[in-house]
């Protein structure tokens, strides 16, 4: 487990804190957040040593919640998104709750003790309907009982829609998936996963969405977040002049790096 950011705190006082939880099949990431202060008082990041099979992950997971007290104590909310493709969007019209795994299953292989979740996003329209595995919820909610699961998918599209610009896209690139999120005004467009090994297929990705919807770079507001190298992040810069990397209005991280690494982690998501 690194530590990010470890300030002191009170153990005694996290009924005061947010906890935030993102978690992957390649690693695990919490943050305690007093929001009162605007602070993330605490920050860790580990990578599974495993080749993500689901028991080594649960076994991982089990051994993090037992190794870190501060994942035993009551906040005043706890939440944990999961980094993975296994979600899709459905106009909320057409949605029927009781349908939602098997609407899930015609999209994406999904294993029988995965948890399939969906969350409406009202003033969208839509209902996001993911899927997270057993490994990842179950050891989770013997410590945390009351914490609510989010797709990343959720969380990228609340954050889209808050975010400057008339078109505006977020990007968000991590273990060799792109995530875009695409809206005008506050109309979501497209949000999409795509498998992206190398930065030059995410680089390939983007640039189609933006040929399929006939927009233009230079006009166009672009927001990243996620394992984007210097390099890449000035790869970007010459085609969106208009780029930025995400950050969060509320609390700031210590650094350029970590805000483009750990913003996502800040935004409370599945509130209602």
């Amino acid at each position: 487990m690194h530590s990010v950011i470890n300030k002191r705190i009170d153990l005694t006082r996290t009924s005061q804190y947010r906890l935030s939880i993102q978690a992957s099949l390649n690693g695990f990431s919490f943050a305690i957040l007093d929001e009162a202060a605007a602070l993330c008082r605490q920050l860790y990041h580990y990578t599974f040593s495993t080749a993500q099979e689901h028991e080594d992950v649960y076994s991982e997971m089990v051994t993090l919640c037992q190794k870190y007290p501060q994942l035993k104590y009551l906040y005043s909310s706890t939440q944990c998104v999961y980094c993975a493709p296994s979600f899709t969007l459905v106009p909320e019209p057409l949605f029927v709750p009781d349908k939602a795994a098997s609407i899930l299953q015609s999209i994406h292989a999904i294993n029988d003790l995965d948890e399939v979740y969906f969350h409406a996003l009202r003033p969208l329209g839509a209902v996001c309907v993911y899927a997270i595995p057993n490994s990842i919820t179950a050891p989770l909610i013997k410590k945390q009982p009351a914490t609510r699961f989010c797709s990343i998918a959720v969380s990228l599209i609340e954050m889209a829609a808050s975010l400057l610009g008339h078109t505006r896209i977020l990007l968000f690139y991590q273990n060799q998936h792109l995530y875009l999120t695409l809206m005008k005004e506050q109309q979501l467009l497209l949000c999409n996963a795509f498998h992206a090994p190398e930065f030059n297929t995410a680089l390939y990705y983007l640039f189609f969405v933006l040929h399929q919807w006939q927009l233009n770079p230079e006009t166009l507001r672009l927001y990243i977040s996620g394992q984007i190298s210097r390099p890449h992040r000035r790869l970007l810069h010459n085609y969106f002049p208009m780029l930025s990397i995400l950050s969060s209005e509320t609390i700031l991280l210590p650094s350029l790096e970590h805000a483009l690494q750990y913003n996502t982690i800040l935004h409370p998501v599945c509130a209602s």
